[in-house]
């Protein structure tokens, strides 16, 4: 049957969105059959109106173009005869379907009553992993021909071919793959589900044996895995230290820099020396490697022979996940094809990053009621054919919900019980840890697991790379934040479902398992003790800091800031409801252990549904249990770092104590890293882009505790030419950024220096509230709304991953961006030409954390602003000028609106950190245009 089906892809060109108001402008239709595409149809359709000008700029398609083609009732009936028969494909069959049933009935025809089917839904469960679902993603990933996207022709041709590619992949899948598809409650747009059914139907009667890198486990169809072979060192290997080894090393597959080269060296030379200290901090080395310089691969390679020779691990950490992933696939690519020896990386993450096997089986037999989770589930289903780590940030999931996959990677009620147990993907990853040199994380990561990274006896290498953003991923990791109604609303929620006994609820599990009534009132007792302490608790920090203080009120809720004295104080003097507490939880972990146990016993046959409940009941009681230990970390963190913490209650403006939120963890890093990174490695290897704020500033040696002295220090020069390929444009005539006309300035000389540029643009600010107001100055704007640019604004239309996949494909774009913008961002060429710093990047200074900070220097006898305000904004400035020239054949401009940096002492200093060879130009804001004009006239010339 699957083979005889005939397939008309179909994709529309139309004025507009609706049907209601739009008009078909061009139609295409690929017909496929038996995995081929068999013929095609196309025509221009006259709409007998006006194209708008956006569709003009999309499609291609002109007023011109359709002047003399035909009327949409000259060719209907021809259409509706091709059409009937087949089965209807589309790209959004939502819409193409519709609308062109629309179309029939305008004209007075019968609508199409056809199965139908969706290639962006089957796309997104077939290629789970793919980075994008629109056509022209898809195509690219997949390698697909497709000349014109945004033509109905191409487009239809292109969806035929893609179609095929679903099939083909589709047939590849188990059949135990294919019935769980099958099985799914799933709601797909049209009839796109029978795809499924016929393709099992082909799959039940060919019978192909399974394939040998597949097992199935449990009814699940999973990739094998085995243990690694150990990893073999090959001794006297000789480290190319010469420029002639080196590119002898490289081949074909790499190309020799110098700069590069240098600092390969200098990381071999550092850490073969016998004089390293074994002092934490010491002898650390520190290198300012610039963008394009392949500071990457500059210390993977030493890194490499360094670990071969000495038989060590290295660890290296990177600021974001993105990072770490493209870290371990250099290690394991690039590295992996030049050594002469071999070289494996793993990459490391927490738990919930990792599907667990047992959690997801019982998922598939419960229907949450959510077609969008049903959907995640059949994506699930494919992706276990190919992942080998089975890390959720393999993925691109649509609507995926964080609760939802918590639950896929919570552990099993019964670990070793599970017919998965030595199969799931987190603990693949450790074992795959035990035969890898390198071991790749994130920073938080590194915060969080230091001390099982390391090793006593023989310690890894460290290398922690831009290494500027491991202070704030620590400060970021040791911040807690104790919503206290929150607690106290999971332990009612658990009280209710121990005395619920509805099936399935755990009272009625409670009932049936032996010891279960002396197990309920152990659970009731221990729960409802905590939930008499929490208010008392509640109240008592209430009134002892709150009470009677007047606090001046922002954005509905203020901020106090808990003198670590009274502090501890208050626990001493709460010790009695403390202590409380923590028995009782303790209790309720006891209670829970010889719930899971009894359950695990019982021999009553328990339901799916009983199942999911002891385990969603389970994870309450975790988090109850998580939340007491926010009081022992915030007391123990009294204990550790008395002067490196800070605390601070938040109420909301109304003072009802039933709000309070109490957060703290440490101010700074002052001892962090000496006492509980550095002594589990061997000295670390600092390197980054930007770490340095001033050339005398210490604040990279303070922040992460190095030793100055005893550090091997290299900054190396920028490898692009500024000079040719960039400029800096600084407005000296721009109002104050305090300046209340300051955005609706700012809004007018973005929709001026854009719509007359027409270049990429992406523009820089400090705070999400201002991006909103610009925004909303920028599209009332007339200029703007007869232009071609498109603006994008983060937290107003859309995530940063969904902005920055539509500045690398598309043009014409205008994005508002804060703190995320600044940097990790990679957009070369004419994904991004114009750079615009709307105002310089300092920190809010009436935030609590930034008050105690300043007490703290002051009382130090420093200067609060020159010692940790003024670095933390040049390193925030380089950072963001840092997103516009990132290859050697890269061109851009800069603008900076905030005319601090020209007027201001401290403009000098941040100036001055900027690339050495960089342009600076002061200049009227009327001049800005032209200037761009001329800079971007002469790049055009030098192509």
């Amino acid at each position: 049957m699957l083979n005889k089906d005939i397939y008309a892809v179909v994709d529309l060109e139309t004025t507009r969105t609706t049907s209601e108001s739009g008009r078909i402008i061009q139609i295409a239709i690929a017909f496929v059959q038996n995995k081929k595409i068999i013929n095609q149809f196309s025509t221009l359709i006259n709409p007998h109106e006006t194209i708008p000008r956006n569709i003009v700029q999309l499609t291609g398609i002109t007023q011109d173009m359709v002047q003399g083609a035909p009327s949409f009732e000259d060719i209907a009936a021809s259409i509706h005869t091709m059409l009937s028969g087949t089965i209807f494909v589309a790209h959004n069959v939502n819409f193409d379907l519709p609308f062109l049933n629309a179309e029939f009935k305008r004209v007075g025809m019968t609508q199409l009553d056809l199965v139908a089917l969706d290639t962006v839904t089957l796309s997104q469960i077939v290629w789970p992993t793919a980075p994008g679902f629109r056509l022209v993603d898809l195509t690219t990933y997949l390698s697909l021909t497709h000349g014109r996207p945004h033509q109905a022709d191409s487009d239809a041709l292109a969806t035929g071919a893609l179609l095929i590619k679903i099939i083909e992949r589709l047939e590849k899948l188990p059949i135990i793959t294919l019935q769980s598809l099958v099985d799914l409650p799933l709601v797909l747009p049209k009839d796109s589900k029978s795809l499924f059914e016929k393709v099992l139907i082909k799959a039940k009667a060919l019978r192909e044996p399974l394939p040998k890198q597949l097992q199935v486990i449990d009814g699940l169809a999973i990739r094998r895995f085995s243990d690694p072979e150990p990893l073999k060192n090959k001794k006297n290997i000789t480290y190319p230290a010469k420029r002639a080894a080196k590119q002898q090393l490289y081949g074909q597959n790499l190309t020799y820099r110098e700069q590069q080269a240098k600092l390969m060296n200098a990381i071999k030379k550092h850490y073969s020396t016998s004089s390293l200290s074994t002092v934490p901090g010491e002898s650390a080395f520190v290198a300012e490697a610039p963008t394009g310089m392949g500071k990457t691969l500059g210390f993977l390679l030493p890194f490499a022979y360094l670990a071969n020779d000495a038989d060590k691990q290295v660890i290296v950490t990177e600021p974001t996940i993105t990072l770490q992933s493209q870290v371990t696939e250099t290690i394991n690519t690039t590295l992996h094809n030049i050594l002469p020896f071999e070289v494996r990386a793993v990459s490391l993450k927490g738990r919930r990053h990792y599907l667990n096997l047992q959690s997801f089986k019982r998922s598939l037999q419960i229907d949450e009621g959510t077609t969008s989770l049903q959907f995640i589930k059949a994506q699930i289903l494919v992706w276990l054919t190919e992942t080998v780590r089975g890390d959720f940030d393999e993925l691109h999931l649509m609507n995926a919900q964080q609760k939802f996959i918590a639950k896929l990677s919570q552990n099993a009620n019964n670990p070793t019980g599970s017919p998965f147990y030595g199969y799931e993907f987190f603990d693949r990853q450790h074992v795959l840890a035990q035969q890898a040199q390198f071991l790749v994380v994130n920073h938080n990561y590194l915060a969080e697991y230091a001390s099982e990274l390391g090793d006593q006896t023989n310690k890894p290498y460290l290398v922690i790379d831009e290494a500027q953003n491991l202070p704030s991923a620590v400060l970021n990791q040791s911040r807690h934040q104790l919503p206290i109604q929150t607690w106290l609303a999971r332990v009612q929620t658990a009280i209710n479902l121990v005395l619920q006994d509805t099936k399935p609820a755990i009272g009625d599990i409670l009932h049936r398992i032996i010891g279960g009534e002396r197990l309920k009132n152990h659970l009731l007792k221990s729960l409802e003790i905590i939930s008499n302490e929490i208010p008392q608790l509640q109240v008592a920090l209430y009134r002892r800091f709150l009470l009677n203080k007047k606090m001046p009120a922002t954005q509905g809720q203020y901020e106090i800031a808990l003198a670590n004295n009274d502090f501890a104080q208050f626990w001493i003097d709460q010790s009695n409801h403390v202590n409380s507490i923590h028995k009782e939880v303790l209790r309720l972990e006891d209670s829970l252990q010889i719930l899971l146990t009894q359950f695990s016993d019982a021999k009553t046959a328990f339901s799916l549904g009983e199942r999911q409940q002891l385990a969603d009941f389970r994870r309450l009681l975790d988090s109850i249990s998580q939340y007491e230990k926010q009081l022992t970390i915030f007391q123990q963190d009294l204990v550790d770092f008395p002067k490196a913490s800070i605390f601070w209650l938040t109420d909301s403006q109304n003072h009802d104590s039933s709000n309070l939120k109490l957060s703290g963890g440490l101010l700074h890093t002052l001892n962090y890293f000496k006492e509980k990174v550095y002594p589990h490695f061997m000295p670390p290897t600092i390197i980054g882009a930007t770490l340095f704020t001033s050339t005398k500033s210490g604040y990279l040696y303070d922040r992460l505790n190095i030793d100055k002295e005893s550090a091997t220090i290299r900054h190396y020069p920028d490898v692009f030419d500024f000079e040719k390929q960039a400029r800096l444009l600084m407005v000296k005539n721009a109002p104050l950024p305090t300046d209340k006309h300051f955005t609706h300035y700012l809004a007018n000389q973005l929709v001026d220096v854009t719509t007359a540029i027409n270049k990429n643009t992406l523009v820089l600010f400090n705070s999400l509230d201002m991006i909103q107001q610009v925004y909303n100055f920028m599209q009332s704007n007339p200029k703007l709304q007869q232009s071609k640019i498109t603006v994008l604004a983060q937290g107003v239309t859309g995530t940063r991953g969904k902005i920055k996949k539509r500045m690398q494909s598309e043009k014409n774009i205008v994005v508002l961006g804060a703190a995320s913008f600044w940097e990790g961002i990679d957009l070369p060429d004419d994904q991004l030409r114009l750079l615009v710093i709307a105002r310089l990047p300092f920190d809010r200074p009436d935030t609590v954390l930034q008050k105690a900070e300043e007490a703290i220097l002051t009382a130090q006898g420093k200067q609060p602003f020159y010692q940790s305000t003024l670095p933390k904004a040049v390193l925030r400035l380089r950072q963001g000028i840092g997103r516009l020239i990132r290859t050697p054949e890269d061109y851009g401009a800069i603008i900076v609106y905030d005319v601090r940096i020209l007027t201001k002492s401290y403009g000098k200093t941040l100036r001055k950190m900027l690339p050495t060879n960089l342009p600076q130009k002061e200049l009227t804001d009327d001049k800005i245009i032209s200037n761009l004009q001329d800079f971007f006239a002469e790049q055009h010339k030098q192509l």
